[in-house]
């Protein structure tokens, strides 16, 4: 009995130590990956469903990112809104709306998509628990239950990022396609200086 008793206990750590090097091994390709991708830019088609899967927006618009932490998230259509984050603080700025709001960029994403494509993947893959769908496809899940959205699928094309899903809190999808992709040496911090015109109701947060 009790030789089958340590059997069965070998065979669980055995398992766990198992499935543990291959969660390591997982985050590490993603973190390779993603690391290969924070010196870009390109375009973006962002389609967001509901629950049932019913169409409820669709935007268009293109983006720059660079290191370290910096990028230019500038939607076109349907309605324009600008999020630039110049490596310490992100403001999203609503162009028709005249509003913008500013906010450390550490709290403002530290846990959220934005911040895989934005901040060094070492610093945040450790907030996921990461699983492998396909050659180059990943699920990523938060380990934090309090987090903004269920699940964050990743999909590279020859290690090029192509799409990024979110299911969110709500059970709405948005699928974000990136097209046009080029990778790039560096760009001048000019890029991540967001000028607001002075009709422009500006909102502080984390101060």
């Amino acid at each position: 009995m009790i030789n089958k008793l340590v059997a069965v206990c070998v065979f669980i750590l055995a398992t766990g130590f198992q499935a543990a090097v291959v969660q390591a091994e997982t985050v590490d390709v993603v973190e390779n990956l993603l690391e290969q991708n924070r010196n870009i830019e390109g375009e973006f088609h962002q389609v967001t469903y509901d629950e049932k899967g019913k169409q409820l927006q669709v935007s268009d618009g293109i983006f720059l990112l660079a290191k370290p932490n910096q990028f230019f998230w500038d939607s076109v259509t349907p309605f324009a809104q600008r999020i630039v984050s110049d490596g310490k603080t992100i403001t999203v700025w609503d162009i028709d709306l005249e509003q913008a709001t500013q906010k450390p960029l550490s709290g403002a994403v530290g846990n959220s998509p934005a911040a895989l494509l934005g901040q060094p993947a070492a610093d945040v893959l450790p907030h996921y628990i990461v699983t492998t769908l396909g050659k180059e496809a990943f699920r990523l899940a938060p380990k934090d239950d309090q987090g903004l959205f269920q699940s964050l699928t990743l999909e590279f094309e020859n290690k090029v990022i192509s799409t990024m899903k979110i299911l969110d809190a709500l059970g709405q999808t948005t699928v974000i396609e990136f097209k046009n992709v080029e990778t790039h040496d560096g760009v001048t911090k000019d890029n991540f200086i967001l000028g607001l015109p002075d009709y422009v109701d500006v909102i502080v947060e984390g101060q």
